[in-house]
């Protein structure tokens, strides 16, 4: 199986994609529980924080300059900002 850029797959997500967004989900869903789970020290927060960016992502499919921004990045940041809101409201 070749490998399949993370622009590529951005890209076909844009284009209603939903295997693209799967293979996105299981390329970061790994690294961004654990950041997650680290941020909120709570199991079903860390999955709600998983859930509502992958969700996120998929329903707003706002385009990003992926040549200035990498979507590892882009995805690190969202995942720390809903932690951080779902703590301060818990």
């Amino acid at each position: 199986m070749s490998f399949i850029s993370d622009h590529d797959l951005y890209a076909r997500m844009l284009n209603r994609d939903t295997s693209a967004l799967e293979l996105l989900y299981d390329r970061y869903e790994r690294i961004l529980y654990s950041l997650a789970l680290r941020l909120t020290t709570r199991a079903d927060l860390a999955e709600a924080v998983l859930s509502e960016v992958f969700t996120e992502l998929w329903k707003h499919r706002l385009p990003l300059d992926l040549t200035t921004h990498r979507l590892r990045t882009h995805l690190f940041e969202r995942v720390e900002t809903a932690a951080l809101r779902l703590v301060t409201s818990a």
